[in-house]
């Protein structure tokens, strides 16, 4: 990568620059991030000591500790480059599976109708709009010749900014997904117009589910940075720690899933077995798990 910015600024010149921001920042790689998305996004000036202050610039941000994608202020998901700041969680690996098994149900459930109507899938909690966007782009495809509809919904006005960011840029490179998604602002299914209960095929959510009492303990490139409302939640009624919107979704899933509908949610490893239990005592079947690409239990993926 690089390789292909060197015409632009020199190999020589290009290589110092990666060297000094690594001086700043301890990490080459990181470095070299940094560089490539000063000289790509910069592409209007040749000038090298422009180029260098806003490379450094960005380097002290990152030695004072904000995470890299805040510091870029772009982050790739997928087949997407999404726009990050402190208003909306980072997007991580773990969710982009999330996405993919969400996508593996869409198939399921699209392969199983029997009707003309359209395939709706909601995103709860979109944030940055990132598995919404995702179910947008790649999801058309499984569904096929049935038209998707992806509602997303957020009750914080800042992450609605977020996701509304991206998905304008995605209209600009690709406006028959972008029409796809509907934004709507309100708390998990509060949001959604009173028509599609029981006309929803897929709920999909990334809730909080961060313990209140492991808060403290988050690595602080989490803790002092990403907004602490979309991490941590209260305990479940069932009792377990950080369980309280995981077992909101799932109940809540019930009225407006149709039957043959899924719900797929993104957890603890440690909250797994809860959410299975939550599941059927909502009246799921079939209830299970999915792991990430570590391994760990991820996902609750319950049938209706």
């Amino acid at each position: 990568m690089l390789r292909d910015l060197e015409p632009a600024v020199g190999p020589a010149a290009l290589t110092d620059l990666v060297a000094e921001v690594a001086a700043r920042i301890g990490s080459p790689r990181e470095a070299a991030w940094i560089v490539e998305h000063v000289v790509a996004h910069e592409a209007h000036t040749a000038d090298l000591s422009v180029r260098r202050a806003s490379a450094l610039a960005l380097a002290e941000r990152r030695a004072a500790g904000e995470p890299l994608q805040y510091v870029l202020g772009v982050w790739p998901f997928r087949s997407l480059e999404l726009v990050v700041d402190r208003r909306v969680l980072i997007p991580r690996p773990e969710t982009e599976q999330v996405v993919q098994v969400a996508l593996d149900e869409l198939a399921r459930i699209a392969g199983g109708r029997t009707d003309d109507g359209p395939v709706v899938a909601v995103d709860l909690g979109t944030g940055s709009g990132a598995i919404a966007l995702s179910l947008a782009t790649e999801g058309a495809a499984r569904v096929a010749p049935a038209r998707l509809e992806v509602w997303a919904t957020d009750r914080s006005a800042d992450a609605l900014d977020v996701a509304r960011a991206n998905l304008t840029a995605l209209a600009d490179t690709d406006p028959v997904a972008a029409g796809r998604v509907t934004l709507t602002g309100g708390s998990w299914f509060d949001a959604l117009p009173g028509v599609l209960a029981r006309r929803v095929d897929l709920v999909v959510a990334n809730p909080p589910y961060v313990a209140e009492e492991e808060y403290a303990d988050l690595d602080p490139t989490i803790r002092d940075w990403e907004p602490v409302g979309a991490l941590v939640a209260h305990r479940g009624a069932s009792g377990v720690a950080g369980m309280a919107d995981v077992e909101a979704i799932v109940a809540g899933a019930v009225r407006w899933l149709r039957p043959g509908g899924a719900l797929v949610v993104e957890l603890a490893p440690s909250q797994a077995y809860g959410a299975i239990d939550a599941a059927r005592r909502a009246g799921f079947a079939p209830v299970g798990t999915a792991r990430d690409l570590a391994g760990r239990l991820r996902m609750l993926v319950a049938g209706r």
